[in-house]
């Protein structure tokens, strides 16, 4: 199967569009940055759930008719294109509604394998999705949850590899913040966890769709990743190393056999639609030049914060320039909350978010005294028309502050 068969039209017709019209939800007047919480759907994602929808291949999978036949090669060739994407080789790629829903059905297999005293560190920069089950499951196993902090606003190697010790059976950690955009290296934890003989497993959700993935150079034993993220549509992916799968079944399953990850882990029959268009959004960023996407979204990034830190009464939630990160970017408007800041850049047409952003940790260590902030994050779509929108937008709230202040 290739992608081409999927599409009514070859991939690469959408890829020579310019970027405007590879998105069909972006919008004149308006300015999208809410992409830390989910992008556009890309036009050939779009195109292909639609035609597999209405055409005469639907069908539930492992029959002997051509529908049901299709389905188990869509699901195959989906897992292949994740695979890839992610820079697996072997191994086992699972698809699920979300990150989150993944996670935590993988957390429920692993921990069967802990007892009392085993420890699991987890760190300051996670997102919720990746702290919560895993304190759930130590609960429930008698295992230490230990905690590595920020410093900073940036996760030191030495802050994971500080409370590593011969008890430690597992690191949850990210590979980029979906609040501040922070990067640690993953690589060198995974190094160091697995000199303790423990396993890595990180959340990629945020790395994705601005860096390119290299799951074997991390030695990580399971990545997991959102779709919704990377101009896919809403669905989660996850890829589980050979050795590491042996073994994992969710609790609540009667023992099987001879069944592949993918079969114990995976709940259901599969959204075939929704694998089918995770399949097709890898293909696309597979076929990107991402190290240019890249550098583009880095310098419109680093025009939006330097002229948001200039601004006397903007406050960043950043570490220095200097941190390796993804081009996203949390900032408070100081004495004006951060839900009427979103809601006044909405009035204008920038979309941004606000909150906590399920990463309440990490904003907590940036900003003890407020626990809320706005978030904004380039894309690939992002212009530079787009940045001054939003500088604009933050200059007339903090400029009516001022003039209120007088």
């Amino acid at each position: 199967m290739k992608v081409d068969d999927l599409l009514p039209r070859p991939l690469d017709d959408y890829l020579d569009r310019p970027t405007a019209g590879q998105f069909p939800g972006l919008r004149r007047g308006t300015s999208r940055f809410d992409g830390p919480g989910g992008t556009l759907v890309h036009a050939a994602v779009r195109d292909a759930i639609a035609a597999y929808l209405d055409g005469p291949l639907v069908a539930n999978d492992h029959g002997m008719f051509p529908a049901s036949r299709h389905s188990d090669e869509l699901v195959a060739w989906a897992r292949s294109r994740v695979g890839a994407l992610l820079g697996a080789r072997g191994g086992h790629v699972l698809f699920g509604p979300n990150m989150t829903t993944l996670t935590a059905a993988f957390v429920r297999a692993a921990g069967a394998a802990l007892g009392p005293g085993d420890e699991i560190v987890r760190t300051e920069l996670d997102h919720e999705a990746n702290i919560s089950p895993w304190q759930a499951m130590a609960v429930g196993r008698g295992a230490v949850v230990r905690t590595a902090r920020l410093r900073g606003g940036v996760l030191p190697t030495e802050s994971v590899t500080g409370i590593l010790g011969p008890r430690t059976r597992w690191v949850a950690v990210t590979a980029a913040s979906n609040a501040v955009g922070v990067i640690p290296d993953i690589a060198r934890i995974a190094a160091a966890a697995h000199a303790v003989g423990a396993r890595v497993f990180v959340d990629a959700v945020q790395a994705v769709p601005h860096l390119e993935i290299d799951s074997e150079a991390w030695s990580a034993d399971a990545v997991v990743t959102s779709a919704y993220k990377w101009y896919g549509p809403h669905a989660g992916a996850m890829w589980v190393r050979d050795d590491t799968a042996t073994g994992l079944a969710l609790p609540e399953q009667v023992p099987s056999a001879g069944l592949d990850l993918p079969d114990r882990l995976e709940s259901g029959t599969t959204a075939f639609e929704s694998v089918l268009g995770t399949g097709v959004a890898a293909e696309l960023l597979l076929r990107w030049d991402r190290a240019a996407v890249a550098a583009r979204e880095g310098l419109l990034w680093d025009e939006l914060v330097t002229a948001l830190d200039q601004d006397p009464d903007v406050r960043l939630l950043s570490p220095a320039r200097g941190a390796r990160r993804v081009p996203v970017v949390a900032f408070q408007v100081l004495g004006v909350p951060a839900e009427k800041v979103a809601a006044r850049l909405a009035e204008v047409g920038v979309s941004v978010t606000h909150g906590g952003f399920y990463a309440s940790d990490a904003i907590r260590a940036l900003s003890p005294e407020d626990s809320e902030a706005v978030r904004a994050g380039i894309a690939c779509y992002t212009t530079r028309e787009d940045v001054h929108a939003l500088i604009d937008g933050v200059r007339a709230i903090t400029g009516q502050r001022a003039r209120q202040r007088r």
